[in-house]
This record gives structure tokens, C-alpha cells and sequence, in this order.
């Protein structure tokens, strides 16, 4: 697996979005489809390498919208960006469970956290 490194290319830009330029068109009121967020955090034991791993939380359905991120952390368990590569894929949301794949692209293990929202 090969990782995309920085280049001395343009500076990326939006080139497409879901959303209108004009911020009233065709939204619903405030909430939309959306009912309910939540937000939570997990620690993990250090790891490396690429795993399949799973967040057990009662607000995950079927139908939830999960989204899921990754950093590594220090001995006081504050998240930061260091040189290893954390990549956050796959993920799928079940009844009570989101399972999701982690690569982190590292020679040794690192411990880290997981941030994950839930759109109900």
C-alpha cells in the first residue's frame, strides 16, 4: 500500500458539494432529516498495522450516519498529528455497533483515540 505524500502541487479546492451555493434552497427547517447527534470518544491500547475494530453504543441503528476519526496520543492522552499515518475506513453501522477499519501506518504500536458522531 503506498501513502500520498505532500508535492509542490496547487493548493486543493472544492469542486463539487451537496449542498447549494444558495443556502436556502431546497433545505428543510432546522434539523432536517437529522433527529439526533451525538458524540463520543474511545481510547484504544497501542496498536499498528491494520485492524478491523468495533465501537459498541446503543444510539448506533441500521440507519445511522457514523463517522469516525483517529489520532495518536501522548502519555497524558491528548490527540495529536505526528508522523504516523491514522486512516479511518469501512465503516458500517449496525444495531448498537459501528464496525470500522484502522490502519496505522507506524513500526510500532501507538496508542490512540477514536472520535465518533452518530446522525440518527
Amino acid at each position: 500500500m503506498s501513502t500520498a505524500e505532500a508535492s509542490a502541487s496547487a493548493t486543493p479546492v472544492i469542486t463539487g458539494s451537496s449542498q447549494s451555493s444558495d443556502q436556502g434552497a431546497g433545505l428543510a427547517a432546522i434539523g432536517g432529516n437529522v433527529t439526533a447527534v451525538w458524540r463520543g470518544w474511545w481510547t484504544w491500547s497501542p496498536g499498528n498495522g491494520t485492524w478491523n475494530l468495533q465501537v459498541a453504543w446503543n444510539v448506533i441503528g441500521v440507519d445511522s450516519t457514523v463517522v469516525i476519526t483517529a489520532s495518536e496520543t501522548d502519555g497524558n492522552g491528548n490527540r495529536f498529528v505526528g508522523d504516523a499515518a491514522f486512516q479511518v475506513s469501512s465503516i458500517a453501522a449496525a444495531n448498537g455497533v459501528a464496525t470500522f477499519k484502522i490502519n496505522i501506518g507506524w513500526g510500532s504500536p501507538l496508542p490512540m483515540r477514536t472520535g465518533v458522531v452518530v446522525f440518527n
